[in-house]
């Protein structure tokens, strides 16, 4: 996935405050802190309550709501998370077409994951390779 398809998630250079058109500066931005508004527009993209994608990238609703209030930028641990999910949200917009499809395959069960939602799986690593694995296969046209 591109970093301009991720940042584009994101909300781009207005959500963010810079360009962002290398993978050296998408890590410098993460380190640094993504801006909180790039959660929310992500939770809109994915058309979920804001509260639902904290809990994925492991933020409580009083942090969060802590954070929206004065316009913080996540940790380097949140920050990751986010550009994760927004890298899963990118590639699976790609593979399936629309933003409307992805998020709708993001939130639905999948028999390949055990049944579990993909967006489910998006809080850790491993959970987010095999959601990844999935994504590639539809492309391929491997996937039934």
């Amino acid at each position: 996935m591109t970093v301009a398809a991720i940042t584009a998630v994101l909300g781009g250079r207005k959500i963010l405050k810079r360009r962002v058109e290398s993978d050296r500066e998408l890590t410098q931005l993460t380190r640094e802190g993504v801006p909180v508004g790039a959660l929310t527009l992500l939770a809109s993209e994915l058309a979920l309550d804001r509260r639902t994608l904290a809990r994925v990238i492991g933020i409580s609703d009083r942090t969060l709501s802590r954070r929206l209030a004065k316009d913080e930028r996540l940790s380097a641990e949140e920050s990751d998370r986010v550009v994760r999910v927004a890298r899963v949200v990118a590639m699976a917009t790609d593979t399936l077409g629309s933003p409307a499809k992805a998020s709708s395959w993001l939130q639905s069960p999948n028999m390949v994951l055990d049944g579990q939602a993909p967006l489910d799986l998006l809080d850790t690593d491993s959970g987010t390779r095999s959601v990844e694995t999935v994504l590639g296969r539809i492309e391929w046209g491997i996937y039934s």
